[in-house]
């Protein structure tokens, strides 16, 4: 059994099955309370209520993209929402579960909206989702199997690699690294080459900085 920690969840999904399917997979994990929304609007309004009332909600599990059904002004997507939400509660933990598969865009939803998982729809998604709340209750981030699998092919993390990021996540300066290489009789020491290395890392996985070179090997288990 998954420890849950999260008691109580909002579920905002257009298509019933999906919906149903969702609060059958939180019964599961013995989850206090949930609630579910068809629209993007009303899902807002339901976690406007609940901070309003000293409730507020710890998880939001959302679709990224809804039917406009023309009733109602409506958001036009997760996007959106999320935005709206994490401005009403920004400590608000996020679960997209999307049929969405393009990895520029689950990488924008990690990147620019600071989601704390991804489950993608498709054969297993109910084990999935069960697996992302765990590791979001643990404090970790979730990304789906096909992008893990995407970023890993970027680039091969080599031991040398993990010890200069390891150093680096440990609050060492890059010029300091060369000396605990040399301690540690790992070549090459030379600074040059650490910084040649790195840039090499970063181009490849599409980083500008090492903050998101040590976060991304964090979050994967690298380091």
């Amino acid at each position: 059994m998954i420890k849950m920690t999260f008691e109580n969840v909002l579920i905002a999904e257009d298509h019933e099955v999906a919906n149903l399917s969702l609060r059958l997979t939180l019964q599961d994990l013995h989850v206090a309370r949930y609630d579910h929304a068809y629209y993007c609007d009303l899902a807002l309004s339901m976690i406007r209520k609940a901070i309003q009332e000293t409730r507020p909600y710890d998880l939001l599990v959302t679709d990224l993209y809804f039917e406009i059904d023309g009733t109602a002004k409506q958001r036009p997507d997760g996007y959106e929402l999320i935005l709206s939400a994490r401005a009403l509660q920004p400590a608000l933990k996020v679960i997209v579960f999307s049929a969405e598969s393009r990895t520029l865009v689950i990488r924008k939803l990690f990147d620019e909206l600071g989601i704390d998982g991804f489950v993608r729809k498709a054969r297993g998604d109910a084990q999935e989702l069960k697996i992302a709340i765990k590791h979001i209750s643990e404090h970790r981030k979730h990304y789906p199997r096909e992008y893990r699998s995407q970023q890993d092919n970027l680039h091969d993390f080599t031991d040398y690699d993990k010890t200069i990021i390891k150093l680096i996540a440990g609050g060492r300066a890059q010029k300091e690294i060369p000396a605990f290489l040399e301690a540690l009789q790992i070549k090459p020491s030379g600074l040059s080459s650490i910084e040649k290395r790195l840039n090499l890392i970063k181009t490849a996985m599409g980083f500008t900085n090492n903050e998101q070179l040590v976060v991304f090997c964090r979050e994967m288990g690298l380091i």
